[in-house]
């Protein structure tokens, strides 16, 4: 019996040394296990062998909440830049449809922005997509012609939204709602913000949001985990830590003092109701219940 308990020491002893230097195992759950670098990256690893692809998807703690004065949609204008090219002379769209074999895109909301890619289990696609997400932290080009072109794609979006009454009426109470948070701005921002907002800034949004430190690496599919930390490390792994700090956020939203009502009139055929509640913080334990209620009583599977 005493054999078999230093064999297992020994065993646990040898798994932590396979990790890159400096990187944690931090705690596992569903399969899903976490890992922490020496930069701030957060990584989960999800291996599922019988998968014949993989999907990187890399989040960066940053939405439309965190935007200021004069800069409503920025982070999802950002998103449209993260798609184009890189100072190294990455064309990322052109790599992306190259390379993946199932969905890509990105998408932004309050909290948060994402991209991900499915493509072959191999390891050659596999350093690729690694590669080209380290490059696309830290090394996207930011031009005014770059801009001006995907503005107008922006632009085009939120005249779309404007011209839905639907569209509209959501950003109406999400406005009546929130009276003092950025909950109560609408991702895709204002139209004079989208024309005018000046290329440096959009540029240094990038550059304090857009870090290893603030980024959540998720990796599913047919993985050899060994293999594939050892693969981050080399590349978003060997990105540096920043020395600037995000500043603290503060201002929360007050506690409602009664009912509010807010209506809106536009030509057309049909009436369309929205009821909203406050709730608890996403991190909150009650926030998975009232998601799921919420999908139940709108019946559309979903907040």
């Amino acid at each position: 019996m005493r054999y078999c308990v230093l064999s297992l020491i020994c065993a646990a002893g040898l798994v932590a040394q396979s990790l890159p230097p400096g990187v944690q195992k931090k705690s596992s759950a569903g399969g899903i296990t976490e890992y922490d670098y020496p930069n701030g990256l957060r990584v989960l690893l999800y291996p599922n062998p019988a998968s014949p692809k993989i999907t990187a998807n890399v989040t960066y703690l940053v939405g439309s909440r965190h935007e200021g004065y004069g800069e409503t949609g920025m982070a999802h204008l950002l998103e449209h830049m993260d798609f184009i090219e890189t100072t190294t002379g990455r064309q990322i769209k052109n790599e992306i449809v190259a390379h993946s074999s199932g969905g890509w895109n990105g998408t932004t909301s309050q909290d948060r922005t994402n991209y991900y890619e499915t493509f072959p289990a191999t390891d050659e696609d596999l350093k690729w997509a690694l590669s080209l997400e380290t490059d696309r932290m830290v090394n996207v080009k930011f031009t005014k012609q770059i801009l001006d072109t995907e503005m107008t794609v922006v632009r085009n979006e939120f005249e779309r939204g404007e011209n839905s009454p639907q569209s509209v009426l959501r950003e109406r109470v999400e406005a009546t709602a929130y009276l003092w948070h950025n909950y109560g701005k609408s991702t895709i921002g204002s139209k004079d913000d989208i024309e005018k907002v000046p290329v440096e800034r959009l540029a240094a949004f990038y550059k304090k949001y857009y870090q290893p430190d603030n980024a959540v690496l998720t990796l599913t599919g047919r993985l050899d985990e060994t293999k594939t930390l050892q693969m981050i490390a080399d590349t978003m792994g060997k990105l540096p830590r920043p020395s600037r700090k995000l500043d603290a956020e503060y201002t929360v939203e007050p506690a409602q003092d009664g009912a509010r009502f807010v209506e809106l009139r536009r030509v057309g055929e049909g009436k369309d109701v929205i009821i909203a509640y406050h709730g608890p913080a996403a991190g909150h334990p009650d926030s998975a219940a009232l998601q799921v209620l919420a999908g139940i009583m709108s019946g559309a599977g979903g907040p």
